[in-house]
């Protein structure tokens, strides 16, 4: 098994996988270790591994962007986690403003002592200290107790509202509203969300037959709120005045609520509505053959040994003896009832069987071995390994996705009924199970681990062949004959003979990994003795009288997978001209090959 593999591996030329270039991915992990560097480096690097919108802003005379960090270890962890370190390491805070803009900023921190104060008050002087615009609704009221000492100046303003049950709103310009969530109900605001990688499953769908697939793909049934889970979760964001509307032709959301639910929803919608991961697999199919074959013996074919009479000359020697005065002289025949027999014979006169007997040609027997074969072979074969079939698809991340390569052969079946004569009527139609499906067959479903290069993928790759025996102009290679009916009314019909090979898998493996994910090996062993009755049993002399056939053939079947996480329309593009690259030297190859007659020296590849 060895060997084989080795062999399969020179032929498809695989190699060992190696690092990948980093791309930019929202869900990246990181692990830093680095000592003297400025906030500026970090942040570009984090920009780099996760392709988010982050920008510096520089308080007027402090640059935080220049701020160097003297050291930071973090071992993988979510980008995220590792920008809000570093942005703590200067004293920064990270705030999240709309369509998921990060901003990294030092704001002005609060140091004061309120002792039962009153809560507008204490809201002002946040204001003073920030220099934000804060508006206080009437209805907020109240005394509070307060004791802030470098705490970031919105951290102390969302406390203050909370602990006495308010609330504060974010409207444009950066204008904030400290109000009463309940009259926030009252104050609806309509926005629109434009969908851009989420949408409802669409009215076509790809058909999917597998057994391995619990029913058949269908279009969606109810309206879209039914079976567009993504507008299910937003209604549960909305509060008890809020709505939400769908326009499916443009792939909009719109919602009527408050401020305070749009920032819940855009939220939701920052984290869903991202371009998803794909998955390009490239599969080979690798089969191999062996074969062992051992006939021994004496063949007398299928009548076995004959026994014939000849049609040569009669022995009348034998059991007579004409001329020699015995009985037999009275009545020895003549073959054609004219003349003596033996006119040559001195002692056989003229008169000498004076009848007109006629005897035809009479054979007392030969024994005829002229159909013996003497057979005594050894074979044994060995086929080197073969790419049968090479199939590549690509998949969305967390969508399943198959291919078949083959055919779709119909076969019938026979029926027999009462005739209203009393006779046997046969009929044919196509059969039930019709029609059959012989090829190679994989169905996948990749799902990228989040933050990683690495895939879990669930794989089922499936071959059927057909195995029947039959060989006549009625039954196809692959077909089996049999033959119904009696009394005159005989028919045959032709049926196929599956072989399915099938593997169920669930796998790890790193973008551009190759594994192989099952060898399929199938055993036909096959032994026959046939022996001449009685013959075989004489010592020593009954061999020549039997016959043995030992047959064993081994057919495997590796599968080869390997599996590349596409993040971009520059990762398409180089898996497509390293294909057509490919496809290039192979073709170049085989001119090469037919031009010389495979005679002369090749050129290395590549010159």
């Amino acid at each position: 098994m060895k060997k084989v593999l080795l062999m399969a591996v020179a032929l498809l030329g695989f190699a060992l996988p190696i690092a990948s270039a980093q791309v930019a991915n929202r869900e990246a992990r990181v692990s830093l270790n680095l000592a003297e560097r400025t906030l500026e480096d970090i942040v570009q690097h984090l920009r780099d591994r996760s392709g988010a919108n982050i920008e510096i802003i520089d308080r007027e005379g402090e640059l935080v962007s220049t701020a160097v960090i003297r050291s930071i270890q973090v071992e993988d962890v979510h980008w995220r986690v590792a920008l809000e370190i570093a942005a703590e390491k200067v004293g920064c805070v990270v705030e999240e403003r709309k369509n998921g803009i990060l901003i990294v900023t030092k704001p002005p921190s609060v140091e004061f002592i309120f002792e039962d104060g009153d809560i507008r008050d204490i809201i002002t002087t946040i204001g003073k200290i920030s220099g934000a615009n804060i508006v206080i609704a009437p209805e907020v009221v109240g005394n509070l107790s307060v004791n802030f000492d470098g705490v970031p100046w919105r951290v102390a303003l969302e406390v203050v509202a909370k602990t006495r049950g308010y609330t504060v709103v974010e409207e444009d310009a950066g204008v904030l509203r400290v109000v009463d969530p309940l009259l926030l109900q009252d104050q609806l605001v309509t926005k629109s969300y434009q969908l851009r990688f989420l949408r409802p499953r669409g009215d076509y769908v790809p058909v999917i037959r597998s057994e391995f697939i619990d029913g058949e793909s269908k279009p969606p049934s109810g309206t879209v709120f039914e079976h567009f889970s993504v507008l299910r979760a937003l209604a549960k964001a909305l509060s008890t005045a809020g709505d939400l509307d769908y326009i499916e032709d443009q792939n909009v959301v719109i919602v009527r609520d408050t401020q305070q639910a749009h920032e819940q929803i855009g939220q939701i919608l920052n984290s869903l509505d991202i371009e998803p991961m794909q998955v390009f697999c490239d599969v080979k199919f690798v089969t191999t053959t062996n074969g062992d074959l051992l006939n021994l013996g004496v063949d007398y074919g299928d009548a076995g040994p004959t026994v014939s009479l000849s049609g040569g000359a009669i022995p009348i020697t034998f059991p007579f003896n004409p001329g020699s005065g015995g009985f037999e002289d009275l009545f020895i025949a003549n073959h054609t009832g004219e003349g003596p027999w033996y006119t040559s014979d001195p002692t056989l006169g003229n008169n000498y069987n004076d009848g007109a007997t006629f005897v035809p040609d009479t054979v007392f027997g030969a024994l005829d071995f002229t159909q013996v074969i003497a057979t005594l072979r050894l074979l044994q074969r060995d086929q080197s390994s073969e790419v049968i079939q090479a199939p590549k698809l690509v998949a969305l991340d967390g969508r399943p996705a198959t291919i078949f390569v083959g055919e779709t052969i119909r076969y019938a079946e026979a029926k027999s009924e009462q005739g209203q004569a009393g006779g046997l009527q046969l009929s044919i139609a196509e059969a039930k199970n019709s029609p059959v499906e012989v090829g190679f067959q994989l169905l996948i479903r990749p799902h990228v681990i989040p933050g990683t290069d690495r895939i879990m993928m669930e794989v089922i790759p499936k071959e059927t062949s057909l195995a029947g025996t039959g060989n006549s102009a009625l039954a196809p290679p692959g077909f089996d004959v049999f033959t119904i009916g009696a009394s005159g009314l005989e028919g045959s019909i032709a049926l196929p003979r599956t072989r399915s090979s099938t593997i169920v898998t669930t796998m790890m493996l790193d973008s551009g990994q190759t594994a192989v994910i099952g060898g399929l090996t199938t055993d036909s062993e096959v032994e026959s003795e046939t022996r001449v009755p009685g013959l075989w049993r004489i010592p020593l002399l009954g061999q020549l009288f039997r016959y043995e056939e030992h047959s064993i053939d081994k057919r495997s079947l590796m599968v080869f997978l390997t599996p590349t996480i596409v993040h971009s329309r520059e990762d398409q593009e180089k898996i497509l001209q390293e294909e057509l690259q490919r496809r290039r030297v192979k073709l170049r190859d085989e001119v090469e090959e037919l031009i010389s007659g495979g005679d002369a020296e090749q050129p290395p590849k590549g010159q």
